[in-house]
């Protein structure tokens, strides 16, 4: 670990990261437009509220914090200049470069101290703010039983930042590369709240691009930041983003020229085309730091009972799935983590399509519950509306039938009305997925520390599992990954989450389009992206 932060604070003095500071100004230029399509309106642009995959890369490209995430994994300063680590592990100094806001305002630490204060009060809807809990009376804060006052975030003045965790935290810089710590101007925030729903003068930020407009499920425009403190790095002058939500629709703009790329992560490809595109060499495809997943509710009957949740698990066939649905070569997922958390290590904890041992565990599981199996062709399959999300809808209460002789029924809802059965734990069983905030296999492992988080969407809990985390936090290299192991392990026998199969994302991108990149956690490096002229002159 030593080691680690050497290397880090190596990093932090590279003068790869200095750069002069001007004023917020932007360009706009039309032959350097990218032309991109999401899937749906951002939930939300302030990053201290987001939770959703599309507005996660609305704050990434209109937002920075204080570190950011190369893509070979390291995290390395952004509004940070430098970063001092005390001996013990738990003290970290932020010291801030000259940066600005879009609007001429200096970026201060006060900006950053109000912007996690804020996701911390008790009131304040942030569905990340468990990523906070590191820091010394952070999770009391939230929970109530502390003062925002008493939380070890501190900026010692404009420039410096000073923050005190609870326990030494090895990711701690990850998580802080993460959009949830990005900061909000706290002047603007507090003199005019409704900011963020519209484009407007009072829309400032401080990362690579500024907001041009913002149409609602229709179209945003966001033009390259000059104010921006790296912004050499920034090859684009303006960003183009379609809002349409069918997938055929999105393919047919990109197959018109309409569109310069389509796909993963910020919609999806039509299932019906997957292979032809692959076929023909068109598709490209990347690993990434998600899992589809079916979330059971410990809270109610008959996943209350650990062997019931296995059976409905060792029953399904995954590589069936994979092979004949998804059709991108994805991993199907007998463990927990996705291997790109691993560094590539695959692991599995159980056989998939255990047809034998699902059928036992099933019988055992009625046997204690006292149940008839007949009762359970009762339950209701929760899903969203998304036609992959059907089609793997239907394969797995086929799968059921076939091994259990269950009939499920299958239950689709748009997307955020299914969050919010997830979040309030009002469902049975669920297939959702959830994609990696930071570069650290902790970000999936913590999300079923407490029950109470609101992304634990099946309210598990073990004292076992709670000491095993708490123990990885002060050691480094292969004995915490060893610890780590022995928490998912557990996880996996008591199988409140059953995992379906690890990403692959795909997309289409033009020929001409240089430079396309992805972070270690699927983000889009937007800022890298390039348009070669002579090529574009056919769009």
């Amino acid at each position: 670990m030593k080691i680690w932060y050497i290397l880090l604070i190596a990093a932090s003095l590279s003068p790869l990261l200095c750069s002069c500071i001007k004023r917020g100004k932007s360009t706009n230029s039309s032959k350097q437009q990218l032309r991109l399509n999401l899937s749906g309106d951002p939930a939300t642009m302030d990053p201290r509220k987001g939770g959703d995959v599309i507005s996660s890369h609305m704050h990434f490209l209109l937002f920075e914090g204080l570190t950011r995430l190369d893509a070979d994994g390291s995290t390395v300063p952004a509004q940070a200049e430098s970063i001092d680590l005390s001996d013990d592990g738990k003290t970290y100094t932020f010291h801030m470069r000259e940066v600005y806001w879009s609007n001429g305002d200096p970026v201060t630490a006060f900006d950053f101290e109000k912007s996690w204060k804020d996701i911390l009060d008790p009131s304040f809807p942030s569905l990340n703010a468990h990523l906070l809990y590191p820091i010394k009376n952070a999770e009391a804060a939230k929970k109530g039983r502390v003062s925002l006052d008493q939380v070890a975030i501190r900026a010692v003045d404009a420039k410096t930042l000073v923050v005190e965790l609870d326990n030494p935290t090895p990711y701690f810089l990850e998580l802080t590369s993460f959009c949830v710590f990005f900061p909000v101007n706290h002047t603007i925030d507090a003199a005019h709240p409704e900011w963020a729903y519209h484009a407007s003068e009072h829309f400032v930020s401080n990362g690579p691009y500024i907001l041009k407009e913002w149409k609602h499920n229709n179209e945003i425009l966001a033009i390259k930041n000059l104010g921006y403190w790296d912004k050499k790095r920034v090859n684009l002058g303006a960003i183009h983003f379609s809002i349409v939500d069918n997938e055929t629709t999105a393919l047919q703009m990109y197959e018109r020229g309409e569109l310069d790329m389509v796909g993963q992560p910020l919609s999806s490809l039509p299932v019906d085309a997957l292979a032809s595109l692959n076929k023909k060499g068109l598709l490209q495809k990347y690993p990434a730091a998600g899992t589809t997943i079916i979330a059971f509710n410990t809270l109610q009957p008959p996943f209350n009972n650990a062997n019931i949740r296995k059976a409905f698990s060792y029953a399904i066939n995954r590589k069936e799935i994979v092979d004949n649905i998804t059709q991108l070569g994805e991993q199907p997922a007998t463990s927990m983590v996705p291997t790109v958390l691993k560094y590539s290590k695959t692991q599995s904890f159980f056989k998939d399509h255990d047809v034998k041992k699902a059928v036992e565990l099933l019988e055992l599981g009625l046997s204690e519950l006292g149940m008839k199996k007949e009762k359970l062709n009762e339950l209701a399959f929760l899903y969203s509306t998304a036609d992959l999300h059907h089609k793997i809808a239907q394969a797995l209460q086929q799968q059921w039938m076939d091994v259990l002789g269950v009939k499920i029924k299958l239950e689709n809802c748009e997307h955020k009305i299914l969050m919010d059965h997830l979040t309030k734990r009002t469902f049975t069983f669920a297939q959702t997925i959830w994609l990696a905030q930071y570069n650290d296999q902790m970000n999936i492992l913590e999300r079923f520390k407490f029950k109470d988080n609101a992304k634990n969407y099946a309210s598990w809990e073990n004292p076992e599992y709670i000491r095993l985390l708490d123990e990885s936090a002060y050691q480094g290299g292969l004995k915490r990954m060893a610890t780590l192991e022995k928490a998912e392990k557990l996880f996996i026998n008591e199988m409140p989450i059953a995992p379906i199969y690890h990403w692959n994302l795909s997309f289409l991108a033009k020929p001409y389009l240089k430079d396309v990149g992805f972070s270690p956690i699927g983000d889009i490096y937007f800022e890298r992206i390039s348009i070669d002229q002579e090529q574009s002159n056919i769009r």
